[in-house]
């Protein structure tokens, strides 16, 4: 079976990225990199303020892996691939997280140039998504460029 290749400049996006999300109601965050063996590239502290603006505090910690500043292209396969290395094997890690009653997903940020062309997966990559027990979710954005007709 053969797939399309990346394609860094992927003309339908503006922009994309991916980040892994582990979040915990009372968890300290840095159970997640014990656990997974891996350092975030944020996180932040349940009753923390969100902002120095605001006296609003986090309703849950979390604990943040990002493709963004470390894979440069509009591919969003390639953002994912670059995160799923990044987990790869750790089956046994995230059923310790969900038991612990984590709640652990990826979301792809993805910015459209022109409102149709969307991003694609690979079925290898459902695949191991699959096996780690994590759900993938879009959020999508418009930069009002060019649209198609319906």
């Amino acid at each position: 079976m053969t797939f399309t290749p990346y394609d860094t400049d992927y003309g339908t996006c503006s922009y994309t990225h991916v980040w892994l999300r582990a979040m915990h109601d009372t968890h300290d965050p840095s159970e997640v990199s014990q656990i997974l063996g891996l350092e975030p590239t944020s996180s932040h502290l349940v009753g923390t303020r969100i902002s120095c603006k605001s006296d609003r505090v986090r309703r849950s910690s979390g604990w943040f892996l990002e493709s963004s500043g470390r894979v440069d292209s509009r591919d969003a396969r390639h953002h994912l691939d670059w995160l799923l290395e990044q987990i790869a094997g750790k089956e046994q890690a995230f059923a310790e997280l969900h038991r612990l009653e984590y709640q652990v997903d990826i979301c792809c940020r993805w910015d459209s140039q022109s409102g149709h062309g969307g991003p694609t997966l690979l079925p290898s990559e459902m695949a191991i998504l699959g096996s780690l027990g994590i759900e993938l979710w879009f959020d999508i954005y418009f930069d009002g460029g060019d649209t198609a007709d319906a």
